[in-house]
Parts: C-alpha cells; sequence; structure tokens
C-alpha cells in the first residue's frame, strides 16, 4: 500500500469511527506492544522517534481507562471503575497545542475523548482546558487533569492518581513524583517520548531500569520510523532531509545522543564502517588518557598513508589498575606501538614524587606528551570526519556510546564527563600521527624442549 493510499484510509476511519475510540484507534505493532506491557509493568516509558505515534498511544490508553470502553485487541491493563488521571507536558503552551489537541480535538483535528463521552470542562486561560469530566460505562465519572512539566514539581505533589500520561521528556525529580502518586492506587505511569536532550539523568534512568525491567516493573518500548506504517519510504526521504545529522537518530530511531550541543555533528553513516583486517604495512598509534576513579582508556588509530584515511580500530577501558596493569593490556594489542597521552601525566605524584608517564614508563610503555589544546585538537577531529577521512569500525560500541552523548553546555564549553575515549581519539589523531609506524608481531615465548626423565 503507497504512502497516499494508507492516508487516505485512516482519515476515512476517523471520519466513520470519530465517536468510537476502540474504532477509530488502528495502533500498529510497537503501540500495541506499549499497551501489552501495561498487563504487567506500572511504569511504561515509549522511547521512539518523531511521527511514529507515541503521544496517540497515550493518550489512547488513558481515553480507554476513563470511559471504561475498551477494544475487543485490548490486553493489558484495565480499570473497572472512574479513574482519576493527568495528562502533562514540557511548557503549559505544549501541552494545549499537542496534549489538549490529542484528547479534543481542535483545528479540523479529532480528540481520542469523542464529545458524547466529555461531560464537562473547566478552562483555564489562553485557551487552555484545565480539567475534563468523562462518562465511564460503569455510570460513574472519570476526571483528566492537564498540567505542565514548567509548572513545577510541587503541582503534582498530594493526590493520588491511577494513570498518569507524561509527554516528551520531564525532569527525573518530577517523573519519580508522578511514581508516587500512583503507588498509593497501584496506578500507571506513561511515559511517551522522544529523547532529544542526549544521556540525561531521565534517559539513563530508563535504560538502566531497561536492563532489569520485570525486577522494577519497567517496560521500555523502543519504536522508529520503519515502525510506523504511515511513514513510508518517500516521507522518510523526505524528513531525513530536513533534519541534522545529529538529529536523526533520536528523532528518525528514537534513540538518545547528544543534542544540539554535540561536539561532533556529523551523519554516523559516513563515519562507521565494517571491521576488516589491518595491512601490516599501515601505520599505528595508541592514544592514552589516564585515570584512576575515572577509567583509563586507550584508542588504537591504523593510518592509510597512501590514501591519508585514519581508522579507529581498537579500544580498551578499565577502572582502579595499577600502570603495570594497563601496560600489559596495552601490550597485548600490538608490541611497539607508539603511543601519545595526556601531557598532565607528567605532574609528580604527591605521594612519591613519580609522574603517571615515568610509571607506565617503568612497566615497559614508551609514551610521548599530546598536545591538548582542547578547542584546536576537536576541529582537527571535525575536519577529518567531515572529510571523510578518519573512519571508526562499527563494532566499537563504547566509543559511539561517548561520541553520541559528546557534548557542549550552554556557553559552549565541552562538558568533562564519560569524555576519555574521545580525549584518547583526539591525542592520537593531533599528536600520534606523526610518530605512528606499523605494528610489530607480537613476540612468542621461545618454545621449551620437553625434559626427559631416567627412571
Amino acid at each position: 500500500m503507497d504512502d497516499v493510499t494508507l492516508r487516505r484510509k485512516v482519515a476515512a476511519s476517523l471520519r466513520a469511527h470519530r465517536d468510537d475510540l476502540r474504532r477509530f484507534y488502528m495502533p500498529h505493532a510497537k503501540q500495541r506492544a506499549f499497551h501489552h506491557a501495561g498487563a504487567a509493568a506500572r511504569e511504561r516509558i515509549f522511547l521512539a522517534g518523531n511521527r511514529v505515534g507515541k503521544t496517540l498511544a497515550g493518550a489512547a490508553e488513558v481515553a480507554f481507562h476513563l470511559t471504561g470502553l475498551y477494544p475487543d485487541w485490548w490486553d493489558g491493563v484495565r480499570f473497572a471503575e472512574p479513574i482519576r488521571a493527568w495528562a502533562a507536558s514540557v511548557t503549559r503552551e505544549a501541552t494545549r497545542d499537542i496534549l489538549q489537541a490529542t484528547y479534543l480535538g481542535g483545528d479540523g483535528r479529532v480528540g481520542v475523548l469523542a464529545g458524547a463521552q466529555v461531560l464537562s470542562l473547566r478552562h483555564g486561560t489562553r485557551g487552555a482546558v484545565d480539567r475534563v469530566r468523562v462518562r465511564h460505562v460503569s455510570g460513574g465519572t472519570s476526571e483528566l487533569g492537564f498540567k505542565s512539566f514548567d509548572q513545577g514539581r510541587a503541582r503534582f505533589q498530594g493526590t493520588a492518581r491511577e494513570v498518569i500520561h507524561l509527554d516528551e521528556e520531564p525532569p527525573l525529580a518530577l517523573y519519580e513524583e508522578c511514581v508516587l502518586r500512583t503507588a498509593t492506587v497501584q496506578g500507571h505511569v506513561l511515559l511517551t517520548m522522544t529523547p532529544l536532550l542526549g544521556l540525561t539523568p531521565m534517559v539513563r534512568h530508563c535504560l538502566r531500569d531497561e536492563e532489569r525491567a520485570h525486577d522494577a516493573g519497567l517496560a521500555v518500548i523502543r519504536a522508529g520510523w520503519d515502525d510506523a506504517p504511515h511513514i513510508g519510504t518517500a516521507e522518510q526521504r523526505r524528513l531525513k532531509a530536513t533534519l541534522r545529522p545529529h538529529e536523526l537518530r533520536p528523532r528518525m530511531l528514537g534513540e538518545p545522543v547528544a543534542g544540539a550541543g554535540i561536539v561532533y555533528p556529523v551523519d554516523e553513516g559516513g563515519v562507521a564502517c565494517a571491521r576488516f583486517d589491518i595491512p601490516p604495512t599501515w601505520a599505528r598509534v595508541v592514544g592514552v588518557d589516564f585515570g584512576w576513579t575515572n577509567p583509563t582508556a586507550a584508542v588504537w588509530l591504523a593510518h592509510d598513508t597512501v590514501a591519508d584515511i585514519v581508522y579507529v580500530t581498537d579500544v580498551y577501558m578499565a577502572r582502579e589498575r595499577l600502570p603495570a596493569e594497563h601496560v600489559e593490556a596495552i601490550g597485548q594489542r600490538g608490541a611497539n606501538i607508539p603511543a601519545v597521552c595526556d601531557p598532565a601525566g607528567q605532574a609528580a605524584s604527591q605521594r612519591d614524587g613519580a609522574s603517571l608517564v615515568e610509571l607506565y614508563e617503568r612497566a615497559g610503555l614508551r609514551l610521548s606528551l599530546a598536545d591538548n589544546t582542547v578547542e584546536h585538537g576537536v576541529m582537527v577531529v571535525l575536519e577529518r570526519l567531515r572529510a571523510g577521512t578518519l573512519r571508526v569500525f562499527e563494532d566499537l560500541v563504547p566509543w559511539w556510546q561517548e561520541f553520541r552523548t559528546y557534548t557542549r553546555d550552554e556557553k559552549g564549553r565541552i562538558r568533562k564527563h564519560d569524555d576519555h575515549l574521545m580525549d584518547a581519539t583526539r591525542y592520537a589523531v593531533v599528536s600520534g600521527l606523526s610518530l605512528a609506524r606499523p605494528a610489530q608481531p607480537t613476540p612468542r615465548r621461545p618454545r621449551e624442549h620437553p625434559r626427559w626423565t631416567t627412571v
């Protein structure tokens, strides 16, 4: 089915069934998975790209709960009695223009709460609706209140709610407050969001709990454009053409990256490459960034000097290990590869007067001090990334994780957090290529002759 036919079919369904949400809402597979997860999880997060239908999914489910009218296919949580619910977005304007329109309609849009089900509205200021009373199938009345994150956490305190729908990313403290509001009544929190702000505390909370979702009572559903049948190939091409490179992954796939302050705003597709065997004649170098509680990190480069293309081929990170342990691990990746390091490592320790550089050299790793002029180094790396002369093996997951969250703050300063592989890469690119040389084979231990014993 082509894009035009699909849109016409959806529009016709909305017109024909606008008074019966159970027939007008036709969820795709990821929306169904989001609803189904509510049978077991009281916290659900729909981490999705733009236009995938995450807001509609959250609003449609809340409408089912408010009315008690569930479709035949419904296999999520059910409420047999009227509920008290909140719906909130980032600002008062976003709540009014997006959430309120999704629930109640307006400007030609059909809302998920059909007019026959809405008993009364209490209006706020500037065209916003403050509260909605909805007829429940049991004969009682449900209530939906509209809020916004910019009202502050205090406005979400005090009263219990069976269902809370948060659209787009809230502050973590506000999200936790909403979880508390539902706890006493065994309620549900639905968060529908596109992770445009990067790995914020809220997103880190989601991803951390995703790994232990069954224990935490939390479900994270991910969805991208390919999961939404109404976003066809032609529409995807059109949308991609309007987005900046660093916006593609969150807006298209729902994957958190850095946001507008990303240090290296380039398309990953032009940087990532499949792993291949490095020719033995290519020059090699390793960049090292020192740490203890923060990890010590190392990044290996291979330089095709004929084509002048540099490849990031390997990475290493470890915390709270002695220099000799790091040197052994680095040496196992290739013998006699030149190494460049953070020049801060030459400062003498207050404990014994020896510097980190000296300790590493005692353990067998020869180090040259790198140029640590940060902005200059970043520009050198960025120029190679944009020119296609710095490529990175696509399977280096730790490197890509840092790359996607390497950001600047509101004043343009690079954030010093989880940037150790980025620093090591910069040292190697800026100061290491002139020192690089082909790696030597790792020396093998001589084979011992068997000892014969006479009996």
